[in-house]
């Protein structure tokens, strides 16, 4: 550290009376309080944004409809707000209240796959015409969502 600098700090120092920064790097002093059972770190993390799931039980995030399973609970939730979490590594979660919601997914980018073609010899060129029209069209996913190129494996199919 310089003269200039060392000597601004013990001014600070003596000004506030307060401990100098590196004297809590050292150890003299720790802020850190411990992770208590309700702490969960991936929650932390998750991406999370509001929804409200319609009549029907459905939602809509990232152009992807989500179905909400029908039961006792999730039928009283009609026109609720919910929060979908968005996990790092791909995963998704639906929540309300602390507690899971199932569901199943219908994705409006669907892509016709080239295993698809050529699995299919009556249809093949059909859906290779079809392929070619999506790749023009080129639709992407929300530009405010988390970002998926080094995930594999996710529900996006992405990266």
């Amino acid at each position: 550290m310089s003269r200039c600098a060392c000597g601004s700090a013990r001014r600070q120092g003596r000004r506030f009376g307060r401990l100098l920064h590196h004297r809590w790097r050292e150890g003299r002093k720790n802020l850190h309080r411990p992770l208590s059972a309700d702490d969960n770190l991936a929650d932390v993390f998750a991406w999370r944004e509001e929804r409200t799931i319609s009549n029907n039980l459905t939602l809509q995030y990232d152009k992807v409809v989500f179905l909400i399973e029908p039961n006792e609970f999730t039928r009283e939730l009609r026109r609720k707000r919910v929060t979908v979490l968005d996990y790092p590594d791909g995963r998704l979660a639906i929540r309300y209240r602390g507690l899971d919601l199932p569901y199943t997914t219908f994705d409006k980018l669907r892509q016709v796959s080239q295993a698809t073609i050529v699995e299919n010899k009556h249809l093949g060129a059909v859906l290779s015409h079809i392929r070619e029209r999506q790749i023009e069209r080129a639709e992407a996913r929300s530009q405010s969502a988390p970002r998926r190129q080094g995930q594999v494996g996710h529900m996006f199919k992405v990266g």
